[in-house]
């Protein structure tokens, strides 16, 4: 069921373009009003999608500025109303001028994200295409701009619709079966066909799960802890991957006394890293305080750089390497080319951070993170929301497969995958609420 709340309010105006002054500045309005304010401001009518270049006018009949202006007929339009956009000169006095004139003709001040709000309530886009155009306009490289690309293109959706179906016809098929007796449901396969429609649509979940775990880390960057003891080369390390001397190095143990915090990119996206205090026993209140923060950092984090000393450690004995868990086994430049045994672990290395040997198959590691699949060019951005969406619909279409293969009543399996559906429709917006809506635009540019 759709539940869009339907509340499109007057003709709303306000400067697309960035704030202050500029070669070009953008102005667009959107609503019932636009033919009548073209009428008074432009004084000539204007063909959709052909830009005009005419003289702009104030309400006492002067010319503020000479202007293109550009008409969009409903529902042909980026809000699905009709839209006047306005390129004038960049002047603030100019643009405050123009924008004066559009509210004394019955237009009212945009709020922000209103202009894309219209546009989803109006079906010209999903919600997570809505939230893909706030991920486009403030993505801060050319991968991640790619990604919301993608998913203003829909790809998300497309996805996320994938699923829907296969969740309607999964319960169809359960509902029809209420009515004929167990004799015909074994004549038709009918329990082999939902068995295998469970299981397609299973793998299809775990599929978008780790898409859209991908996808949180593309938008929102990773962020890594550099843990371990004093005076393994934490510090040097972070220095390495950072490509300049950002912490102190000493051979003096407890030298980094603080949390230190770097945002860098990695072929592209964003990656925090996080050097923390060396772990140990000690008195000095200041280095406590330190090793306190270090290890919040650590559990906050969304990997973990374990770095040890390769001169005092067991290189092959990397237990504690996980996906989420890396270990660097650091001062390969002082061990004999004897002692130079590689560690077993995928996610251990043995490196070298006062050369640099080695850290490029950290930062590999790291890079292949943000890559869901081999094809990059699919990659698509996501919201935390997404993701907990995405997987309470999984843990209840999960219930309906359990019991469903436990032979519980149709109608309580049902009932189950109409909670997945609504689960999963929160994401694009069809089973959605007002809060919801206010949350998700409200944070959004005016003009947008």
């Amino acid at each position: 069921m759709n539940t869009k709340i339907q509340r499109l309010s007057g003709t709303i105006a306000a400067q697309s373009s960035a704030q202050g002054a500029s070669g070009v500045a953008v102005i667009r309005v959107s609503g019932s009003g636009v033919k009548p304010i073209i009428q008074k401001t432009i004084k000539k009518e204007l063909e959709h999608m052909k830009a005009e270049l005419a003289p702009f006018y104030a309400q006492n009949g002067n010319v503020i500025d000479q202007v293109i202006a550009l008409y969009f007929q409903s529902p042909s339009s980026y809000t699905g109303e009709d839209i006047l956009e306005i390129s004038c000169h960049g002047s603030i006095a100019v643009i405050d001028e123009i924008l004066a004139s559009l509210y004394q003709q019955g237009a009212r001040p945009a709020n922000a994200g209103e202009f894309t709000r219209r546009a989803f309530l109006n079906d010209k886009l999903d919600l997570t295409q809505a939230e893909a155009v706030a991920d486009l306009i403030e993505s801060t490289s050319i991968e991640v701009a790619r990604a919301a690309k993608n998913s203003l293109e829909g790809a998300f959706s497309k996805k996320v619709f994938s699923i829907l179906d296969s969740l309607a016809q999964l319960r169809s098929t359960i509902e029809a079966s209420l009515d004929f007796p167990d004799e015909d449901l074994e004549e038709t396969n009918h329990d082999k066909k939902l068995a295998k429609l469970f299981r397609e649509t299973r793998n299809s979940y775990q599929t978008l799960l780790e898409q859209t775990q991908v996808a949180c880390k593309i938008r929102e960057g990773m962020v890594v802890a550099i843990t371990g003891k004093p005076n393994v080369g934490k510090s040097t390390l972070l220095n390495q991957l950072i490509g300049h001397d950002r912490a102190i190095v000493s051979d003096e143990p407890g030298t980094t006394r603080d949390t230190i915090e770097v945002n860098t990119t990695i072929d592209g996206y964003s990656v925090s890293f996080v050097d923390t205090a060396g772990v140990r026993k000690t008195d000095n209140k200041v280095e406590k305080e330190g090793i306190r923060r270090a290890l919040e950092a650590t559990e906050n984090a969304d990997l973990i750089i374990e770095v040890k000393d390769a001169t005092q450690e067991k290189i092959t004995d990397a237990k504690e390497a996980n996906e989420n868990h890396l270990i660097a086994f650091n001062k390969a430049d002082l061990l004999n080319n004897k002692e130079e045994i590689k560690p077993k672990a995928n996610n251990a290395f043995l490196v070298s951070a006062l050369e640099g040997r080695g850290i490029n198959k950290i930062v590999e590691n790291l890079s292949n993170r943000f890559k869901g699949s081999k094809d990059t060019e699919l990659t698509i951005t996501a919201r935390r929301r997404h993701l907990t969406s995405l997987k309470e619909s999984f843990k209840s279409f999960d219930v309906a497969r359990k019991k469903e293969k436990n032979n519980e009543a149709g109608d309580i399996v049902a009932e189950e995958l109409l909670q997945a559906q609504n689960s999963l429709s929160e994401i694009t917006g069809e089973y959605s609420s007002e809060e919801l809506l206010d949350s998700i635009f409200n944070k959004f540019c005016i003009g947008k």
